[in-house]
């Protein structure tokens, strides 16, 4: 018994929605609980890249990620 591409198509579209939506909760997570003074250690603004990933999505995130992220963990070490 073969499965319907159509269907296939859905299971896989909806996969992929489901970890890009885990993955967008757990950085904006990170983001909300790393330490005010860890971001200004970094020159980074923490309600920046938050509103960014609210408004903008995976886009925010991946935003915060290449740029902002970097930045704290080489405050933090």
């Amino acid at each position: 018994m073969a499965i319907p591409l159509g269907s296939l198509l859905l299971l896989v579209v909806f996969l992929v929605f489901v970890v890009g939506f885990i993955w967008w909760l757990l950085v904006l997570i990170e983001a909300v609980r790393t330490p005010t003074d860890v971001w200004r250690a970094a020159g980074q603004e923490q309600l920046v890249h938050i509103l960014l990933m609210i408004f903008l999505g995976l886009v925010g995130t991946i935003v915060y990620v290449v740029v902002a992220r970097p930045k704290l963990r080489a405050v933090t070490g």
